[in-house]
């Protein structure tokens, strides 16, 4: 199970070093582009025109992309619940656009995005929490012996 730790956390950590490329560029075209390009793709599976509205694919993008941080983050640090992560989820989402909407003159702060980022937040530790939830039951009915 080590092992498991242990690459969690190498995964982790070049997820967090692309996601911090991604969030503190500074301009967001690239990230602009993806949204376009994902609304072509529905778009052309013949998607209803509200689920490819641009601004509601930018939102689910932005919990999309935060998901896989707190799903690896519980996998290596597990003795916090899916309430602390979606906790520090707010508080990173909350730091990472005051530094874009300060710090950043090609970016703007968006609270739609905090709100977006700490509901990935939410996603990824509720996702691992369901997958420990069923890995425990399913070694829990292996053991269980019939009456």
């Amino acid at each position: 199970m080590r092992w498991v730790v242990r690459h969690s956390a190498i995964l982790l950590a070049l997820y967090l070093v692309l996601l911090a490329v991604a969030l503190f560029s500074p301009g967001s075209e690239q990230q602009s582009n993806a949204v376009l390009w994902l609304e072509g793709v529905l778009r052309h599976l013949g998607a209803p025109r509200g689920l490819t509205r641009y601004d509601r694919l930018e939102v689910v993008m932005n919990a999309v992309i935060v998901a896989p941080a707190t799903f690896l983050a519980s996998m290596v640090v597990p003795r916090f619940g899916w309430r602390d992560w979606t906790c520090f989820g707010f508080v990173a989402a909350l730091t990472v656009e005051t530094a874009q909407g300060l710090l950043l003159p090609g970016r703007q702060a968006s609270f739609s995005d905090v709100v977006a980022n700490t509901a990935g937040a939410l996603i990824g530790a509720a996702l691992f929490a369901g997958t420990r939830y069923l890995a425990g039951s399913r070694s829990m009915l292996r053991t269980s012996r019939p009456d």
